[in-house]
């Protein structure tokens, strides 16, 4: 019987003290949940948004990173450009020394040549012109 009052009075909207404190307790806890999940929900969106903070200033440093890493490279083949190019001078440098040797090889035999020619020649000049040889 007493669900038939139940039901009687629930069709006209009226509830029992003990259903009305029941559902009250129910909706405070649910008004108390809410409030922790928005709270929740609240601090999730400020970490979301700092973490967006980090990602962006996280690209920005990958962005200088990678300026620096191409420049680096660019500099690194600049570097081997500039090796290659003294490897070059220096064996140029050297062939050039080594001629430059011959060279003062060949003039030093032609100026003992000459130094003998030279000789002979005074030598052979003073008996055809009776000269003493002294120089003039």
């Amino acid at each position: 019987m007493s669900r038939f009052l139940s039901a009687l009075l629930s069709v006209f909207g009226l509830v029992s003290a003990r259903r009305y404190q029941a559902l009250l307790q129910q909706v405070t806890e649910l008004k108390a949940g809410a409030a922790d999940w928005k709270a929740k929900a609240g601090e999730a969106l400020s970490r979301a948004k700092s973490l967006e903070q980090d990602v962006k200033r996280q690209t920005q440093l990958a962005a200088r990173f990678k300026a620096a890493a191409e420049k680096a490279q660019q500099r690194q083949s600049e570097i081997e450009s500039l090796q290659a190019q003294l490897e070059h001078a220096e064996r140029e440098l050297t062939g050039a020394r080594e001629h430059l040797m011959v060279i003062e090889v060949k003039l030093d035999i032609l100026e003992g040549a000459a130094n003998v020619l030279d000789t002979r020649t005074r030598a052979v000049a003073p008996r055809r012109t009776g000269e003493t040889g002294a120089p003039a």
